[in-house]
């Protein structure tokens, strides 16, 4: 995945920013749910 790439090009810093995107894109959905 590009993910993976992303990971082993930025090191550990970016898990942060990573898991940021990704609880983003899992929450969207339950905002347009509502």
């Amino acid at each position: 995945m590009i993910f993976d790439k992303i990971l082993y090009r930025c090191g550990d810093f970016d898990w942060v920013h990573l898991l940021g995107i990704c609880g983003a894109v899992g929450y969207a959905p339950l905002l347009v749910l509502r």
